[in-house]
């Protein structure tokens, strides 16, 4: 392993769920203003096979476009969040900085749809990136509204 690099553990969901109430804490921060507003919680953050981890929130109001769907910049704000959640507590000693950011927007969002932003950590190379791709799909019918990878340097 070359010096400076950080591996990877398997996450944890206690972990995920600390670091995400750690987040939400955060009263004048951007980002637990999101959270807040698409009524995401902590204890409701699930782990499925594979350490792939899904994050329930809500389309509301605050987070609208001008069509009454939810704002792409939006959707990528959560999605950055979401996938530094994941590798926090995969990595939690380390400082995560964004290296690429790609989200592909594939349909609507409509107000009131219950969504799992799903994140997955894909690969991490010989070095300090690592590779996470995420998908925000709805909880019911399981239609994929947007999708894309985050690459992040872990070091620490």
């Amino acid at each position: 392993m070359q010096q400076g690099s950080r591996r990877v553990a398997a996450v944890i969901l206690p972990q995920v769920k600390k670091e995400a109430a750690k987040m939400l804490g955060m009263k004048n921060g951007y980002s637990s203003g999101i959270m807040n507003t698409v009524e995401f919680h902590p204890d409701s953050i699930s782990e499925g096979k594979n350490g792939v981890l899904s994050f329930p929130w809500v389309s509301r109001r605050g987070v609208l476009n001008g069509f009454k769907s939810t704002h792409g910049g939006a959707l990528a704000t959560l999605a950055d969040i979401f996938t530094r959640l994941h590798l926090a507590a995969a990595a939690p000693e380390s400082v995560l900085s964004s290296v690429s950011f790609e989200i592909s927007y594939l349909a609507a969002v409509a107000e009131n749809v219950e969504c799992n932003c799903v994140t997955r950590l894909v690969n991490q190379d010989a070095g300090a990136l690592v590779y996470m791709d995420y998908s925000f799909e709805d909880k019911i019918t399981g239609q994929v509204f947007a999708r894309g990878s985050h690459v992040l340097s872990c070091s620490g």
